[in-house]
């Protein structure tokens, strides 16, 4: 029986990809080869390695697990998860583009003007809000009245606000 690991690391869903303690790149699967290019063999500081470089909130260097929600790499959104040992760390990539897809999809069903699907798309994603009105060329007030819209929109339909980050909750 193959372990999760192995599971994972013949996944087509998932990349992965294996690093001893100086970062050097042992094993990669075919999506990670796919993102990140061929790195085996090579000492990798990029994408989700850079991430955990800047992080200042771990508490151990190279050890414990850590958790890059929306992490915009290699042109492309994924949920990154490190998991880091004393002589190795695993990298989990998961793609979001599939999940974006179906979380607009949801919010599509809900009848939603062009400018407030341009901005739950933006929120899916992880922007604040603070980015979106900015990128959008919109005030804040502007941007609270297309939240209050959307929140009445799912409340009066009976059905919640789905596929928002985790770390990333709407505010009105």
């Amino acid at each position: 029986m193959k372990t999760i690991l192995e599971q994972a690391f013949h996944s087509d869903d998932m990349g992965v990809c294996i690093k001893n303690a100086r970062g050097e790149v042992l094993e990669q699967n075919k999506l990670c080869y796919d993102v990140c290019g061929d790195c085996k063999g090579d000492i990798c500081d990029v994408a989700c390695m850079e991430l955990y470089a800047k992080d200042e909130s771990r508490q151990w260097q190279n050890w414990g697990s850590r958790v890059y929600n929306n992490s915009f790499v290699h042109n492309a959104y994924y949920d990154i998860t490190l998991l880091c040992g004393e002589d190795h760390l695993i990298t989990f990539l998961q793609p979001l583009k599939e999940k974006y897809k179906m979380a607009l999809s949801y919010y599509k069903s809900l009848d939603l003007t062009k400018r407030e699907t341009e901005i739950i798309s933006l929120i899916i994603q992880g922007v604040s809000n603070t980015d979106i009105y900015e990128q959008l060329s919109v005030s804040k007030a502007t941007l609270k009245t297309h939240l209050n819209k959307i929140y009445k929109k799912v409340n009066d339909r009976g059905l919640e606000l789905k596929y928002i980050p985790s770390n990333r909750l709407l505010s009105r």
